[in-house]
């Protein structure tokens, strides 16, 4: 067993801060959005608003074969090596298959326009909107590009204020469209706000790095090397998206539109919540993990702080936000979707098990390890059908059990790999607070369960001191 030394949290908590709290004010505004869409759209909306979302994701996903991670690997490792020839080299390639694929995916987007309207709301009545929403996809591209270099380049403060420009642009160019058009506005809102997202991370882009991009076959030497680990991203992404899209054409066309709203109402708050600390996985610790994944004792020291910090913090929000979840879904949507408390709890709880995951799920994706990662992946995506049998026989409680259970299967598959495969050996204060974690998930579900009144504040007060007092704990004896 590797042992790691106590080490400072100092320099991820600084990260993690600046992205955490960029992403507490984009919980906030999002969270005016949302609830603003469900007054103005209610469930219908909002099922609507997810569904046209996630097939834009969806073929995004499927046409970028992955450069969004791919180019974060590339330019990460030149900038790790302090190659300035190879950073250049890397940016402008990485860039260069952007605007093909941005191309690519609109062109795909158009032809399949049929079939999807079919798949998702079985019927041809909505082919033409799957056209216009065609160009979405490019502009989504093109914005994951830039904000792919950005991270490379360890642009920290670009990323966060890139983050809340695009929410504000969210806010200020939807509501009128939404107030005025209804449920006609969603997606001409949801086509201009991808719009103005890519301009604004263009902007971001070229200031970080000038804009170009190569204009012979010649030049494009090395893309196949992130191509072949981009290809393995985009299909386990396109599997994971149409995982998720089945069940909400299931919901839509055995339930209805609005229980598709109050799924994705559930599964949005309580993961853009849990967001706001995992966001920094994506922007700082990936790009630090790319840089040393070949290093058995770095990797290790990077991925058990990581997990450390993200425990921390994770802990006692997840434990706010179970007890308090019987007042902030009324406040921040609205009346209609109170029934989604109790799958919200079960959900909520169940993130401790995602924090866990991350970390580790990055492990196959910095080492470029495809197989491993596509496995991974694919067991992942699978589970997602669990929430379809959850609903048959449950309804809402039911598919927040399942998927409950589908983050427990995807942590022990995931630490089963890091330790056969990256011989990842967590220190005992590590498991200790994994434990913690998972006993206090516990406790507080059974709260919500079982008591009411004064005895459930009372005792999920003291909950939240308790889970804040381990974490101060833990950070002081680091």
């Amino acid at each position: 067993m590797i042992k790691v030394k106590n080490n400072k949290y100092n320099s991820i908590l600084k990260a993690t801060s600046l992205l955490g709290g960029v992403q507490m004010i984009n919980i906030l505004l999002n969270l005016l959005r949302t609830k603003a869409i469900a007054i103005l759209l209610g469930p219908s909306g909002v099922g609507l608003n997810g569904i046209y979302n996630e097939t834009r994701e969806l073929i995004h996903t499927t046409t970028n074969l992955g450069l969004d991670i791919s180019g974060v690997r590339g330019i990460s490792q030149a900038f790790e090596q302090n190659d300035t020839a190879e950073i250049d080299r890397q940016v402008t390639l990485l860039r260069t298959l952007v605007l093909l694929f941005a191309l690519f995916g609109t062109l795909l987007c158009s032809l399949i326009a049929q079939p999807l309207s079919w798949f998702t709301f079985n019927d041809y009545s909505h082919t033409w909107d799957f056209v216009f929403l065609s160009p979405a996809v490019a502009f989504s591209t093109i914005t994951c590009g830039e904000m792919a270099v950005l991270k490379g380049l360890r642009q920290l403060k670009s990323l966060a204020s890139l983050s809340i420009v695009n929410v504000v642009v969210a806010i200020v160019v939807s509501l009128p469209i939404y107030y005025f058009w209804g449920l006609s506005g969603v997606l001409p809102a949801l086509v201009l706000c991808t719009l103005l997202w890519a301009v604004a991370a263009l902007a971001y882009g070229i200031k970080a790095h000038p804009f170009s991009f190569f204009t012979k076959s010649r030049q494009l030497k090395g893309s196949s090397i992130i191509l072949g680990i981009g290809i393995t991203f985009v299909v386990c992404e396109i599997i994971d998206h149409i995982a998720k899209l089945s069940v909400q054409s299931y919901l839509n066309n055995i339930a209805s539109l609005e229980m598709v709203g109050l799924y994705n109402a559930c599964r949005t708050m309580t993961l853009t919540y849990a967001g706001m600390v995992f966001s920094a996985m994506d922007q700082d610790y990936f790009p630090r993990l790319s840089g040393v994944v070949k290093n058995l004792i770095d990797r290790t020291v990077i991925l058990t702080k990581q997990l450390d910090v993200t425990l921390m913090i994770i802990t006692p929000m997840l434990v706010a936000f179970i007890v308090v979840m019987p007042i902030i879904v009324p406040l921040l949507l609205s009346g209609e979707f109170s029934s989604i408390i109790p799958m919200a709890q079960i959900i909520a709880a169940s993130l401790i098990f995602r924090a866990i995951y991350l970390p580790n799920a990055y492990l196959p994706l910095a080492a470029g390890d495809s197989k491993v990662y596509f496995a991974l992946n694919l067991i992942g995506a699978l589970n997602t059908f669990w929430i379809i049998l959850g609903y048959e026989l449950g309804g809402l409680i039911g598919m927040g059990v399942a998927m409950f259970g589908e983050n427990l299967i995807d942590v022990l598959m995931v630490m089963f790999i890091s330790k056969w495969k990256y011989k990842i050996s967590l220190p005992s204060k590590t498991k200790s607070m994994i434990i913690f974690g998972f006993l206090l998930m516990f406790v507080t579900y059974s709260l919500c369960y079982f008591l009411e009144g004064w005895s459930y504040w009372a005792v999920g007060i003291l909950l939240i001191a308790v889970s804040i007092w381990y974490s101060l704990k833990n950070y002081k004896e680091a």
